[in-house]
């Protein structure tokens, strides 16, 4: 939380210092000019330090919230019905899913990835992000974690939102990423879904 967020606007400071130092704001006499340069210094030295005091709060969030992600590896391939490797699989992905047990609007659940697809003759190279993860299920299938939810995936024509998503973690040793095909999803959805041979995604827990 950044330890700003209760004080008044940095500008209504300058008026609050004088206030509190009996000086008018307009001053008549040589002494007081002094008085209000003073009282001016001191206020801009108190608000550069907490515009100090902001930026290393917001470092030591942003580096407390990397320590609580995990991250690992996307890592296999996308076969036809018939058997035959069609897409190879590699990326990263990091989430929170794995580290805690409660979330809510101060601390959502996270998972997003890097996915780089290649066809196994070399052609079509090519990179999908995924982002946008909403919770909406945690279930416990021994010996694995289920998560259901929704999420985003980058497309050549921009992201397609609102994808029905189970992410399963297998013993904090592997996970799968598998997009749903539900009675009610759009047509966009259908062919990020197709696109990714409605197959689960592969990946590992980094080590």
């Amino acid at each position: 939380m950044q330890c700003s967020a209760n004080l008044p606007d940095k500008f209504e400071l300058y008026p609050i210092l004088l206030y509190n130092m009996n000086i008018s704001i307009n001053p008549k006499k040589n002494g007081e000019w002094k008085l209000v340069v003073i009282g001016l210094i001191w206020g801009i030295i108190y608000l550069m330090s907490l515009n100090i005091s902001e930026g290393s709060s917001s470092e030591v969030n942003e580096e407390l919230e990397h320590k609580l992600l995990t991250t690992g590896k996307i890592n296999g391939t996308l076969i036809n019905d018939d058997e035959n490797t069609i897409w190879l699989l590699s990326g990263t992905w990091k989430s929170n899913l794995f580290t805690n047990t409660k979330f809510d609007h101060t601390n959502p659940a996270k998972f997003s990835a890097k996915i780089n697809m290649v066809m196994a003759n070399g052609s079509s190279p090519h990179t999908h992000k995924v982002s946008h993860f909403t919770l909406t299920n945690i279930s416990r299938q021994d010996p694995l974690t289920v998560y259901e939810g929704y999420l985003a995936v980058s497309m050549k024509l921009g992201p397609v939102f609102a994808i029905p998503v189970i992410i399963k973690n297998y013993q904090n040793e592997t996970i799968s990423i598998s997009l749903e095909s539900l009675d009610d999803i759009t047509l966009d959805q259908t062919k990020v879904i197709s696109h990714f041979e409605s197959k689960p995604i592969s990946g590992i827990f980094a080590k």
